[in-house]
């Protein structure tokens, strides 16, 4: 938990962001041993020189953003242990961390399984449930808000998630729909409408069910957080992030799906971006909440509909930037850095992006053309990528070699290059993955 000093409202955004980088930096680890501890505070001192742009003996390789789930898969683990079987993990972790010694610490994602089944969960299939039990998960875009319910969700985006959006895209809590406004709530008659619905057996046992997946919930976390603990023990450490979503990508990965929401940006424009700016008050309350809580000095943004691919310059600065750009910045201002995992290409938009304050963002690019990437944005922020999956999947390894190579050869006069993947990969060789580790340490 992060909290505030008390003269917070009197800091500048760069203080604010130090004191956050410091409370990360600071947290207390019981190591396995003393070699442990020293390995921890010199990979852990290098990783915060990097964020703070200052000198640092040499850049870090991150396989956090790649390797996560092959580091597992190496060791028999698949898809459906990956979802349900998380204790299965930690000594394929553990072993794997021990023998590779990475600069930072990396986990496969924290899938809650039995929670997903509890609720019912629409928005994905995984290993074990709709997907063969050597496959991970996969997204499944459906249409949760209709074109005609803009208006509605732009009057009170929190009451149409709860209410509408939840029930639909988990079928087990519809009895949610039942929920009174909350903010009408104000004198003692009010309070028959927000008590009626927990009289109700289809709501009661909704909330018995969500006490069970609470309790399953609180197991899985146990196991993750002990083994990452472990990691840490052994002398690993990790940046804390905060998970969020443009406005824009919201609205089209979770609610609208990508065809509507293509389709909005020509047949409901206006609609549209009266939504977008709705989020942005929700969003920028609700990261700083999560970021406090779990003391994450970032917050990661999944970007998906800004790449060059999906709109045009003129639609990404009309639709999508403007939103993003006011979240970001709220965010700067708490001293939150934004790490933007730029799934695709940002060819176009590098221009845009050099328009935030120095030291704001970690640029974590994906197929981007990393010349550019360092000409405009390398003096300002944190730069890193872009490793392709394809290659760590189907190249060799003198051809991993050599890719890590121009990376660093470019990015060699950076003040802050982190060598990274482009994306996620499951499949690749340890010979691959040690050249891609080593690469930093000439």
């Amino acid at each position: 938990m992060f909290t505030r000093s008390d003269n917070w409202n009197e800091l500048s955004p760069l203080e604010r962001r130090k004191i956050r980088l410091d409370h990360w930096q600071n947290q207390p680890v019981e190591f396995v041993n003393p070699q442990a501890e020293a390995n921890y505070k010199k990979r852990i001192d290098r990783l915060r020189k990097t964020y703070d742009m200052e000198p640092h003996d040499r850049p870090i390789a991150d396989i956090y953003m790649g390797a996560n789930e092959y580091i597992v898969r190496r060791k028999g683990i698949i898809g459906k242990d990956i979802i349900y079987n998380h204790e299965k993990l930690r000594e394929p972790l553990l072993e794997f961390h021990n023998e590779f010694q990475p600069d930072t610490a990396a986990t496969p994602l924290p899938y809650p399984g039995k929670v997903m089944d509890m609720l019912n969960y629409q928005n994905y299939v995984w290993g074990g449930q709709k997907l063969p039990d050597h496959l991970t998960i996969q997204a499944v875009e459906g249409e949760y808000m209709m074109g005609d319910e803009y208006a509605e969700f732009t009057a009170d985006p929190t009451d149409f998630w709860i209410k509408k959006y939840l029930p639909r895209v988990m079928p087990t809590l519809a009895p949610l729909s039942m929920l009174t406004e909350f903010p009408r709530v104000s004198e003692n008659v009010d309070i028959i409408d927000l008590v009626v619905p927990f009289g109700v057996s289809s709501f009661q046992d909704m909330l018995k069910t969500l006490m069970e997946a609470g309790n399953d919930l609180m197991k899985m976390l146990e196991v993750v957080g002990q083994t990452a603990g472990m990691i840490a023990a052994a002398g690993f450490p990790g940046m804390k992030y905060s998970i969020v979503k443009t406005p824009f990508d919201y609205l089209g990965d979770t609610l609208r799906g990508t065809k509507n929401i293509l389709m909005d940006m020509h047949r409901r424009p206006d609609d549209l971006l009266a939504a977008c700016e709705a989020y942005v008050p929700i969003l920028i309350n609700a990261v700083v909440n999560a970021s406090d809580r779990n003391g994450a000095p970032a917050a990661m943004y999944v970007l998906h509909k800004g790449a060059d691919t999906f709109m045009s310059q003129e639609q990404f600065e009309k639709f999508y930037w403007p939103t993003w750009k006011q979240v970001m910045l709220a965010l700067y201002e708490e001293g939150i850095t934004s790490y933007l995992f730029v799934e695709g290409s940002y060819n176009n938009r590098l221009e845009n992006l050099a328009e935030m304050p120095e030291k704001s963002l970690v640029c974590h690019f994906d197929k981007t053309k990393m010349g550019p990437v360092k000409e405009i944005l390398s003096d300002k922020f944190i730069i890193t990528g872009n490793v392709p999956a394809s290659l760590m999947v189907a190249g060799t390894t003198d051809e991993v070699r050599a890719y890590c190579d121009d990376l660093l050869e470019l990015f060699e006069d950076a003040p802050a290059y982190i060598l990274a993947h482009g994306c996620y990969f499951e499949n690749t060789t340890d010979e691959k993955l040690r050249a891609f580790i080593d690469a930093v340490k000439k």
